[in-house]
Order: C-alpha cells, then sequence, then structure tokens
C-alpha cells in the first residue's frame, strides 16, 4: 500500500532479497456480479491509482488472516477469504528498496464495504473488469484480464 504506516501498526512481515526488502502483502480478488472491487489509493506524491484491496501482512499472521484484517480496516467490512488464485510484485515508491509481494485471494464481502480514508482508501468502486479505471495499477489491471477471460470462457458453458 502507498500509505505510510501508523505509529501503532506493527511492521509488516518483510525479507531482504538482494538489494530489496520483500514484504509480504494480501489482496482480495473481491467479486460479485461479475464486477470486481477496486479501492482508489494515492502514491507518495499524491497522484492517484485505483488497486485490489488489501495490504501488508503482520508478522503474527498466515496472508488470510491478514486480508481479513485489511478488509476490516480499510473498507469496514467483513470477507470471506477463498483459495490464493495468484500473486504479483509491486516496487513501493513511498518505501524506499521495498518491493510487496502479495498474494492475491478469492473473496468476497459478507458486509458492505464503505472506504475508510484514515486508512488511505479514498474511495471503493465496483467495476467490469473489461472497464477499469485509467490509473489502475498494471499488476491489478492484468490479475482483474484475467477474471474477465475467465468468466467469459465460462459463459460459453451455459
Amino acid at each position: 500500500m502507498a500509505r505510510r504506516p501508523s505509529p501503532h501498526s506493527e511492521p509488516a512481515s518483510e525479507r531482504r532479497h538482494g538489494s530489496f526488502r520483500l514484504r509480504d502483502g494480501a489482496k482480495g480478488l473481491v467479486t460479485s456480479a461479475s464486477k470486481v472491487l477496486l479501492v482508489r489509493e494515492r502514491h507518495a506524491d499524491g497522484t492517484p491509482f485505483w488497486t485490489l484491496p488489501g495490504g501488508g501482512v503482520h508478522r503474527h499472521e498466515d496472508a488470510a488472516e491478514g486480508l481479513r484484517r485489511e478488509l476490516g480496516e480499510e473498507l469496514n467490512c467483513r470477507a470471506r477469504v477463498g483459495r490464493p488464485v495468484t500473486e504479483f510484485w509491486y516496487a513501493h515508491d513511498s518505501l524506499d528498496d521495498t518491493v510487496s509481494v502479495y498474494t492475491v485471494f478469492d473473496c468476497s464481502v459478507l458486509s458492505e464495504p464503505d472506504a475508510d480514508q484514515r486508512e488511505g482508501i479514498f474511495e471503493c468502486r465496483w467495476v467490469d473488469p473489461d472497464a477499469l479505471p485509467a490509473s489502475t495499477l498494471p499488476q491489478v489491471r492484468h490479475v482483474c484480464q484475467q477474471v474477465a477471460d475467465l468468466s467469459a470462457s465460462t459463459a460459453g458453458d451455459d
């Protein structure tokens, strides 16, 4: 995530890989009625971007637990976290020499998401995977395209 950690938050699980710190993270591929849930955050320079909800995993958590916590903090909602479906890497501009390795889980929300700006989430929106906002991160665009392709291939199975 692009926001700076709050003073009361526990550090995320990290390890070194060459000159980079790898930070463990989890993102939710939250889908409903052929739509995917995206959240709008801001880079360190204030530029907005769209991504999947989620963030860093704390040292004492597994990835699914971390994702449940992040969804509660960022979107004030409860979620069902299913199986991991993919992963992607993200080089942070707000965290020096840090790359997050996000495990992406199949998810559904159990209550209505509501963006919490205090957590760095400025908006949440259900979008068609074929019509993503222009400022969607390329890695997220790729994951959403896989969802659209899968939906198109299973639609022909009816």
